[in-house]
């Protein structure tokens, strides 16, 4: 989750596979192409060896291809003029190390962002209400549409909001051993509903997400969550508003996604909860990301 390793490594990669494959005698495209094999090699094995997880390969892998190009690209060019020696490449490898820890003592900078997504629903505001506050046997079918759930987020399996001495919370179960609550800021009955988030101690096993996107952690947090019923002619307008922080030292990227993963999630519960209750059912979902 360093900016000096993601923007140096693998422009590093791309520059050592033209170089050692003999730069000057390969065409521009080898260049641009070549270091492709050596990215996903190295992606691969951090996979198998289990360093990084689904989600943050998925999300950094089209950096690294297109960066990693940028390095071929620019072995090529400095090779028809100049071969550089083991010496110059050697203080090139020392950069992202050099970098890194100046880096590490950095603080993170924080961006607060929204996502809001609409959906119609051919059911009553209080049958959608009903779903809202109350969701069990929540099938991993019905969320599979879901791109963060395809790269690696746990499925919802439940979720349900029950009276506390504190107040109203709702309690959400998902696959892998996840629990947390979501204690409810504001309740307009059948009309709107916001909560914000509390994981405890233990809430989100260690193997359960890969520990950079984990909810409520260094570099991810949800804030809070509303959604708005409005009666309409033909049923309910479902809207729902997420707010969350994203902190790293390449927030310019990793906002990136951010916005597409929590707007696709977004869609996604809404889309949950149109089916369920245009059919009729009783439980609600409780979606895992918001």
């Amino acid at each position: 989750m360093l900016w000096s390793f993601l923007c140096l490594v693998p422009p590093l990669v791309g520059a050592l596979t033209v170089h050692f494959s003999g730069g000057r005698q390969r065409s521009v495209g080898y260049a641009i192409i070549a270091p492709w094999v050596s990215i996903l090699m190295f992606v691969g094995g951090a996979a198998v060896l289990l360093i990084e997880g689904s989600i943050c390969i998925a999300m950094a892998l089209p950096l690294f291809l297109a960066l990693a190009s940028l390095g071929g690209l620019v072995m090529w060019l400095v090779s028809r003029f100049y071969r550089p020696s083991s010496s110059v490449l050697g203080s090139l490898l020392l950069l992202p190390l050099l970098a890194g820890s100046w880096e590490r003592d950095q603080p993170l900078p924080q961006a607060l962002q929204a996502a809001d997504a609409t959906i119609m629903i051919a059911a009553s505001p209080e049958a959608v209400w009903k779903l809202i506050n109350r969701a069990e046997d929540i099938r991993p079918a019905e969320m599979r549409e879901g791109l963060a759930y395809r790269m690696g987020l746990p499925y919802p399996i439940s979720a349900r909001t029950t009276e506390t001495e504190q107040g109203r919370v709702r309690k959400l179960s998902w696959e892998k051993g996840v629990r947390f609550d979501e204690p409810i800021l504001d309740w307009q009955e059948n009309r709107f509903i916001r909560w914000s988030y509390s994981f405890p101690a233990g809430a989100i096993p260690p193997d359960a997400l890969d520990e950079h996107v984990v909810i409520g952690g260094k570099y991810f947090d949800l804030v809070d969550t509303s959604y708005r019923l409005t009666p309409v002619a033909t049923g309910t307008r479902l809207d729902i508003h997420v707010t969350y922080r994203v902190s790293t030292h390449f927030n310019w990227y990793a906002d990136a996604w951010g916005r597409v993963l929590v707007a696709d999630a977004a869609g996604t519960i809404l889309r949950f909860y149109k089916r369920r209750a245009e059919v009729g059912a009783t439980g609600i979902a409780g979606v895992g990301a918001p």
